[in-house]
């Protein structure tokens, strides 16, 4: 039960002060894809390789989703220097594990089977898809290194450290984009080299502060219950950390094949480039209400549940707000116009997505409000369950719409909001 004077003494305002150096951090992290989309918008090829690349990364992705959750399980086994030493060590095994097989991904005759003949890839967008793929087998490594200091980093409440290094990672993309650009760099190229430098420099850049801050230092041997009973060794944090890992697999197992779903599609091409650039936008604006669930799982027992929902909901209007200001009105026009260039067909072909997931920030928000609320409880499998829904409903969705002549990347719209709608209402049922 928590005290009436704690949950007061921590104000809305605290709660947004800790939030906002966590939420820059996914913001530049998500803005380094519009960049990206921006630079290959005025290459040539341009409609070809931002399709291309949003396959790719919807992969690598993929291969990185089993250890996304790495952040999540860093801040919650923080406190017993067992937990720590044992998530240490999964860490290095799962991440080299991923990134050696994002490396025999790229491999031609691998390749050959599983994306191009499995997602069913236009021949036009096989050759750039691979060559991406193949540039960013070391991302699923850094991504897990990152992810367990950012975690460390939370839990001694340096958020602002890891808004830094988010720093690092999107002006090394920028600097890589500008130079490949200026040079006129195949656009493949130039966005595989620009997405893992950046994940390698944040990595770096996260490990130094972490050791700065001496947040590496394993804690005393704890002496609440509840954080002894924490698992103490390689065997235990994989049975914790499994239903956590398998939520993400699924969430962006399911992404991987609605790009499947997409280049079966009556405009297949125009459809993947438009979701691959109007998805980057979305997931700037929604992305900035991720760590809402890192402040729910810190402060769960220390604030009022009604205060970190209200919290929650401030959070995902404001973005959502965000959102429909880029979609319906004449400044949010300018912005995506000049985001894709010249292309007159995919810029009307962003616009409708955009403005059906005007919504998704706030259902985000809501999303990772309930998942902290039961992650902060231990019940990971209910987490998994309400996954498997949202993403089935996703797949089921997008096929419906694709079969009966829909466009592609709107079909993707509506089943995206569908999915974290009824992910979102599980969620809820669950946690009550």
């Amino acid at each position: 039960m928590k005290s009436s004077e704690s949950s007061k003494s921590i104000t809305l305002l605290d709660l947004w002060r800790e939030f906002l150096p966590l939420s820059l951090s996914d913001v530049t992290m998500a803005c380094g894809d519009p960049l990206q989309t921006t630079t290959l918008a005025h290459l040539p090829d341009a409609r070809n390789t931002i399709a291309a690349v949003g396959i790719a990364r919807s992969i690598a992705i993929f291969f990185e989703s089993p250890i996304i959750m790495i952040l999540h399980a860093s801040n919650a086994l923080a406190p017993n220097p067992d937990s720590r030493r044992a998530l240490w060590r999964f860490v290095l095994l799962a991440g080299s594990g991923l990134s050696g097989l994002l490396f025999l991904l790229a491999v031609p005759i691998v390749f050959s089977v599983v994306v191009d003949r499995a997602l069913g890839i236009p021949p036009a967008l096989s050759p750039i898809a691979r060559q991406v793929l193949l540039l960013m087998g070391p991302w699923a490594f850094a991504i897990a290194w990152r992810r367990y200091f950012q975690g460390l980093l939370i839990y001694d409440g340096r958020s602002k450290a890891i808004a830094t290094a988010s720093l690092w990672r999107l002006g090394t993309i920028a600097l890589i984009m500008g130079v490949g650009f200026w040079q006129k760099a195949a656009g493949g190229l130039l966005a595989g080299l620009a997405m893992v430098s950046g994940a390698i420099v944040e990595a770096v850049v996260v490990t130094i502060a972490a050791r700065r801050y001496r947040v590496t230092d394993l804690p005393a041997p704890p002496t609440d219950p509840k954080l002894k009973a924490l698992p103490k060794n390689l065997p235990e944090v994989i049975k914790f950390y499994i239903p956590l890992a398998n939520s993400m697999m699924v969430v962006w197992g399911g992404r991987m094949l609605l790009v499947g779903i997409l280049a079966r599609s009556q405009d297949s091409a125009l459809a993947l480039a438009a979701w691959t650039a109007a998805w980057g936008v979305i997931t700037v604006i929604s992305n900035s209400t991720r760590m809402v669930q890192q402040i729910i799982i810190k402060y769960r027992h220390q604030v009022s549940d009604t205060r970190l929902l209200k919290f929650t909901l401030t959070v995902g209007l404001v973005c959502s707000f965000a959102l429909f200001v880029m979609s319906g009105t004449p400044i949010g026009n300018t912005i995506v116009t000049a985001f894709v260039g010249d292309d007159q067909a995919l810029v009307a072909s962003i616009k409708p997505v955009l403005q059906i997931c005007t919504i998704i920030p706030l259902l985000v928000a809501l999303q990772n409000a309930t998942q902290g609320f039961l992650v902060s409880a231990g019940r990971t499998g209910t987490v998994n369950l309400s996954t498997w829904l949202g993403t089935g409903t996703l797949l089921f969705m997008a096929t419906l719409m694709v079969n009966i002549g829909i466009s592609g990347a709107i079909a993707a719209a509506i089943a995206m909001v569908s999915s974290l709608t009824i992910e979102i209402s599980c969620l809820f049922l669950k946690s009550r």
